[in-house]
């Protein structure tokens, strides 16, 4: 953990300025836009002397520009509230540990003046579930007092448990054959401590085969016991239940079998398993929490629908009665019948084997677009398509004139409650906030138009965004606000030329027939490209050019896409990475590369125009605004020019006609 943290420069430590010795350290890490303080430690007799002080002051320094320091305490360590408040932090909420104990906690939180938003997310947003095996099991519920089982107590200290979610597969069962009634009694009764997924039973078998086969074929020597058999079934129960990471301290799984089922690119959920032991889930973390958390969904197809529920649909509506919540079947019939009675569209989302996978209802009413229902199944599609959903109703706000999203569901799932920090929404009391500012104007105008739709749900007045923002806070305001877009920021406009056959599968333009889920449904995706004289640079927004073609017609501006982050590498290293979010294969990555050389684009937040600008339009545009004549490497485009091209391309062709 140390090393790997000082390896990214998130570890500060202070020394004696006459021994040496180590005196005191502080270790944190850089998510999103702020500092999360993990570790703030003072030798005893060098305590009240000023070392942590000096060591907040410090990490403060090296990240001014970040939004500010969160620190997350329990509430009974003696003076912890004075000792917190000298070193300059406010108490913000207060939480829960997640340890057995369910201690009482406070989060803190020391700013770095920058504008901020009316509430910071406290929370991570990402949890990644991470499945154990049975032998873990055993050492966190059964045999929990016992030496041996300290190795995997390291899931229940206070930086690890708040950042994941501890699942136990239902290949569980597969163990418990050749164990007496009285050792099955205990492990069903540890197991119950735990969230236990519904995976296909016929796709979890179709999984073991294939495992089974690969470590025939390639491990001879690998016993096939009743124990090792059973731990196969572990692996292939894991990925049919669309977790991403397995925890065992088996060496043979690890060593062995975890590299045989990473040659499996024909299977993508086995191939894209993390097989890891509790000691190493910490040093990871952070990749796995971008990786593995909200990777896009490794099902096949693209054939989820959505359609209204009728008056026949309760019983299917009543499948997402929240029992871990405390809801009731009367609760939820009384739900539903208000909502019926109100006239709120009510919707069921539908997996493409005819599982309801997540229902919605939602109004316009005014300026606000009211959810007073949102459920997700126990599904793996479950934490990509809850993404999918909160965006969707942003868009759908959007496209109703709302300018706030109000989402009132008093037993919104406790996962999907991560997913929304994560999207931006903001809790306050019992309400869940996006707010949507579709405004493309100077950063005193968005923040004008943000204010207003505070006030429409009493929040009073928004951040006023300084001239000039560097592009860093405009990146993060434009995602908050989404689709908001500031003009006078410093966030810099490219554009790109994209070719119709990988637009179509990788942004949905030109509309392709089958377009695969985990791009369809994944909120992110990635382009690859030469790695040699770009002029890009992140946080950007990325205008699309795709370029003429005999089916699509002539070259146009189809959308805009924000630029989160490049990554230049080897195409081997960029494809094993990124691979999953794009649609260019190893040998694609290959060609585009330069000496061996390549870039992989990360990208979010992508808007498709519903009105392309055609290249005789840009013309007009480029002879007003000056700008590039040629689009086929990355170029630069000024802000005016950006602006110009994106308010012709949201027109509709109504507006288009009119005007």
């Amino acid at each position: 953990m140390y090393h790997d943290a000082a390896s990214k420069g998130c570890l500060l430590v202070a020394r004696h300025t006459d021994s040496d010795e180590v005196i005191g350290y502080a270790l944190f890490r850089l998510p999103r836009d702020e500092v999360v303080l993990t570790h703030l430690c003072v030798e005893n007799e060098h305590r009240h002397s000023g070392v942590a002080r000096a060591l907040v002051d410090e990490v403060s320094r090296r990240h001014e520009r970040r939004q500010g320091i969160r620190a997350k305490c329990r509430d009974d360590y003696p003076g912890i509230t004075a000792t917190w408040s000298k070193l300059g932090f406010e108490p913000r909420a207060k939480t829960k540990g997640r340890g057995k104990d369910a201690a009482a906690m406070t989060v803190w939180w020391r700013d770095h003046g920058h504008p901020d938003l009316f509430t910071l997310p406290m929370d991570e947003p990402a949890v990644v579930r991470v499945a154990i095996d049975t032998n873990i099991l055993l050492d966190l519920q059964v045999r929990s007092e016992k030496v041996n089982a300290e190795r995997s107590q390291v899931l229940e200290v206070d930086d690890l448990v708040d950042r994941i979610e501890i699942i136990v597969p239902p290949g569980l069962e597969h163990d418990l054959d050749d164990k007496d009634d009285d050792q099955r009694k205990r492990l069903l009764e540890a197991a119950a401590q735990y969230v236990r997924p519904r995976g296909s039973r016929d796709r979890a078998a179709r999984f073991f085969e294939i495992v089974e086969a690969v470590v025939a074929e390639h491990l001879p020597g690998y016993r096939r016991t009743h124990q090792d058999l059973a731990d196969l079934w572990q692996l292939a129960e894991t990925a049919a239940a669309g977790i991403k990471v397995f925890l065992t301290w088996d060496e043979q799984l690890k060593n062995a079998v975890a590299p045989l089922l990473r040659s499996l690119p024909d299977v993508p959920e086995l191939s894209q398993l993390r097989v890891l032991d509790p000691d190493h889930l910490l040093i990871h973390l952070d990749e796995l929490a971008h990786a593995a958390a909200y990777r896009p969904d490794t099902l096949k197809g693209s054939a989820f629908e959505t359609g209204l529920a009728g008056s026949s649909s309760e019983p299917t509506l009543m499948r997402f009665l929240d029992h871990r919540g405390g809801e009731t079947r009367a609760k939820l019939k009384a739900t539903l019948r208000e909502l019926a009675r109100c006239r709120r569209e009510q919707l069921i989302v539908t997996a493409p084997d005819g599982e309801p996978v997540a229902c919605y209802a939602l109004m316009a009413v005014g300026s606000v677009l009211q959810v007073p229902l949102l459920r997700l199944a126990d599904h793996p599609i479950a934490p990509t398509l809850g993404r999918q959903l909160l965006w969707h109703l942003r868009e759908q706000a959007r496209t109703r004139g709302c300018s706030v999203v109000d989402l009132a569901d008093p037993y919104l799932p406790v996962h999907l409650q991560s997913i929304a920090r994560h999207e931006h929404y903001q809790h306050v009391e019992d309400h869940w906030y996006a707010v949507v500012v579709d405004r493309i104007d100077t950063a005193a105008e968005v923040s004008a138009a943000a204010t207003h739709a505070y006030q429409h749900v009493g929040l009073g007045n928004a951040p006023l965004i300084p001239v000039g923002a560097d592009a860093a806070l405009a990146h993060h305001y434009e995602r908050v606000w989404w689709p908001a877009k500031i003009t006078d920021s410093a966030l810099p406009h490219f554009a790109v030329a994209i070719k119709p056959t990988w637009s179509a599968e990788l942004i949905g333009m030109p509309a392709p027939l089958h377009r695969r889920t985990e791009l369809a449904f994944g909120r992110e995706q990635v382009y690859f490209r030469s790695g040699r004289n770009s002029t890009l640079s992140a946080p950007g927004r990325i205008l699309w050019y795709m370029s003429s073609g005999h089916r699509t017609g002539p070259a146009s501006f189809i959308g805009t896409s924000v630029l989160d982050g490049i990554t230049t590498g080897t195409p081997e290293e960029l494809f094993a990475a990124y691979g999953h979010y794009g649609v260019f294969t190893l040998a694609n990555i290959e060609d585009a590369a330069r000496d061996g050389i390549a870039q992989a684009l990360q990208l979010s937040d992508t808007e498709l125009f519903p009105n392309p600008v055609l290249r005789k339009s840009y013309d007009q545009l480029q002879r007003k605004y000056g700008g590039p004549r040629a689009v086929q490497a990355p170029v630069k485009v000024s802000a005016e020019l950006f602006t110009a091209i994106y308010r012709l391309g949201q027109r509709t062709a109504l507006d288009v006609h009119v005007s």
